[in-house]
């Protein structure tokens, strides 16, 4: 059989085929798939970038503010990390794709790279047909919508082909994730010292520049 030039040769081993599953997936091309491994070693491989950033980031920020405030950020960001993984691996269970799971988890945390990607492309595209929409909070808010719509279409259709889902079971996974860390986010808001997720989220390019005519 030829080479299509969407399948692994070897296996889906090496950071080479990781790239090309990513780009795959990233344009809705289901082949892609077959670049992630279904084994642990996958998902700790997937996972480590995440953790690393996750590690580097949060000593910069306590280092330029060591308070309560950057250390709940910090466990917050990190349970952004995991919540979704333990959540997705019990409705697998529930929904019998339990031995999915792995290719999916790993498949999904590769592919979140490319949102701040697509973030920056359209911020490029702005700059180029509109500077000026570009340092005001309009601007922003396309730009950070843009890249939350693309992150929440990613979600359900690499759950809908990573566990084998129907898309009304994606769309209530994808669902299940939001409300999670909905209701995450808004217990870290009533407890002290009372660290706002939405503020971070909300705080757009543009906004100050706007805050200042």
């Amino acid at each position: 059989m030829a080479d299509d030039g969407m399948t692994p040769r070897s296996g889906p081993t090496g950071f080479g085929n990781i790239l090309r599953g990513m780009l795959l997936l990233g344009r809705g091309r289901v082949a892609g798939l077959a670049y992630f491994g279904n084994t642990r070693d996958a998902v700790l491989t997937a996972l480590a970038p995440r953790i690393a950033l996750w590690l580097v980031g949060g000593l910069l920020t306590m280092l330029h503010a060591p308070d309560a405030t950057s250390v709940t950020r910090w466990l917050f960001s990190l349970c952004m990390i995991l919540l979704p993984a333990v959540l997705t691996h019990a409705l697998a269970q529930r929904w019998q794709r339990g031995g999915l799971w792995y290719r999916y988890i790993a498949a999904a945390w590769w592919t979140d790279w490319l949102s701040p990607f697509v973030m920056l492309a359209v911020a490029l595209l702005i700059a180029l047909g509109s500077p000026a929409l570009l340092e005001t909070f309009y601007g922003g808010l396309i730009i950070n919508g843009v890249g939350f719509a693309y992150s929440l279409w990613m979600t359900w259709f690499i759950a809908r082909i990573g566990l084998g889902l129907g898309g009304g079971r994606a769309m209530l996974l994808l669902g299940a994730v939001l409300l999670s860390l909905a209701v995450m986010a808004e217990i870290t808001a009533l407890l002290p010292p009372h660290y706002v997720p939405w503020h971070d989220f909300m705080a757009l390019p543009g906004a100050t520049s706007t805050a200042k005519h």
